[in-house]
């Protein structure tokens, strides 16, 4: 049976069909009850799980060789492979960290393994499907700002316009904003202009989005995008970039006392729905009487308390939202808390709220030093990176758009969701297969 599937279907057509089509489905995947309290984004984790199983067939048809799963820029991704399975040994729920473990293990093997595996033959694979991807994001955009009006563009219903294909307005803020650093940085041949303007203005409309999202991370994470885009672009070497963090660091000790009390001084509230989008932003910074910031500094605090608990370890995949209950310091919680895992209180889902940190408390120490090799590895390579490399500039726009997550990710955890998972290891296959092509 399979030696005559093989034979009568070209399976690398196939899995650039499935890849195209992904692209085309998933700013419009809904996520569906099947079980009880089992859940499943459709039709995206069906097609991913068709994907990857069409991607071993090839590989056993040998039309890959299998160090595809282990090439030479594998290492950025392999500690945080490892770390999600080996701690799933020894989670504190076996069956959920199972589950979580392998949903994203398929996205993983789709979004990045396969799709490199896929470039290394047709590199335009991934420019396509960016670019039907962000024409799905750009449609819903027009359709939530069109809700928007519809509801007297009043911020309180921002939570609800991009519905129900964006669950929470924060993961479609981390969205644009990562689309944004891609299309405004991405270069262009000088002798199309045409393309050029239609790529910027893209990227100034997901800048909009971004805006219309009313995240504040992601609103904040232009900035970190565009700082890291200019010191990389101006070729600042590596002990010139830690210099300058340094420099920060100490400027912000030698102050702490200023910048203490204007935190204490912080008044906005992100509930205040008279409030316009600057004051909206800066409640970013109000750590006393904003319930939203109190809350995540709550979760962020039981997380902690879960890694020292368990520092090797950690509690498994995908358990932080049943185990760190108990870990809530009564002084820390607030009207969102949840009590109870089962019964959520309205406005108050969200694990960790930050990869960081969910990361270290769900995978141990493994699992923390996994997240940062992908960020500190993906940084250094373009360090390494010769300027006369014939990538560089592809590497330097990917690796933008990517800081505005590696900025998110300190307030939010988004990867466990298809949309932003494809985003997420899309970009750094695309990324660690330019840095391995031979430079010109």
């Amino acid at each position: 049976m399979l030696n005559w599937f093989t034979k009568k279907t070209d399976l690398f057509q196939l899995q650039i069909f499935l890849l195209l089509l992904l692209a085309l489905c998933l700013p419009w995947s809904i996520e569906l009850n099947i079980v009880s309290d089992h859940k499943l984004f459709f039709p995206t984790e069906p097609l991913v799980l068709l994907f990857v199983l069409v991607f071993f067939l090839d590989l056993l048809r040998k039309r890959y060789h299998i160090s595809v799963l282990f090439s030479n820029s594998a290492w950025i991704v392999l500690p945080f492979v490892f770390a999600l399975v080996f701690t799933t040994l020894f989670s504190s729920l076996r069956i959920v960290s199972v589950k979580f473990t392998t949903v994203n293990l398929l996205y993983i093997f789709c979004f990045y393994v396969g799709l490199k595996g896929v470039l290394e033959k047709a590199p335009w694979v991934f420019k396509m499907m960016l670019t039907l991807y962000t024409l799905g994001v750009v449609l819903i955009s027009l359709l939530a700002l069109y809700r928007y009006a519809q509801y007297g563009w009043n911020p309180v219903t921002v939570k609800g316009i991009f519905l129900p294909f964006f669950k929470d307005h924060t993961i479609f803020g981390a969205t644009v904003a990562l689309l944004s650093g891609y299309w405004l940085f991405i270069p262009v041949h000088k002798t199309r202009l045409d393309r050029l303007l239609v790529h910027r203005a893209i990227g100034f409309w997901m800048v909009g989005a971004v805006f219309l999202s009313y995240s504040r991370a992601a609103i904040i994470s232009l900035l970190v995008m565009v700082v890291s885009y200019l010191l990389l672009k101006v070729k600042i070497r590596g002990w010139q970039l830690a210099s300058v963090f340094g420099i920060i660091l100490l400027v912000v000790l030698l102050n702490a006392q200023f910048f203490s009390s204007l935190l204490v001084q912080n008044r906005f509230d992100s509930g205040d729905k008279d409030s316009d989008l600057v004051e909206h932003t800066l409640s970013s910074g109000n750590i006393n009487t904003d319930v939203s910031n109190r809350e995540r500094l709550n979760r962020w605090d039981a997380g902690l308390q879960m890694f020292a608990k368990k520092p090797l370890t950690g509690y498994g995949p995908g358990t932080y939202q049943f185990a760190y209950i108990p870990f809530q310091r009564q002084k820390m919680m607030t009207r969102l808390s949840v009590k109870d895992p089962y019964h959520i209180p309205e406005n108050s889902g969200g694990t960790a709220h930050s990869e960081y940190i969910l990361a270290a408390s769900e995978m141990g120490i493994l699992g923390i030093l996994g997240w940062m090799t992908m960020i500190i590895g993906i940084t250094a390579v373009i360090f390494l990176l010769p300027v006369y490399h014939s990538s560089r500039k592809n590497a330097i726009a990917t690796v933008a758009a990517l800081s505005t997550y590696f900025f998110h990710g300190v307030f939010n955890n988004f990867l466990n969701t298809d949309k932003f998972a494809f985003l997420f290891w899309g970009l750094i296959a695309w990324f660690c297969f330019m840095v391995t092509r031979k430079t010109s």
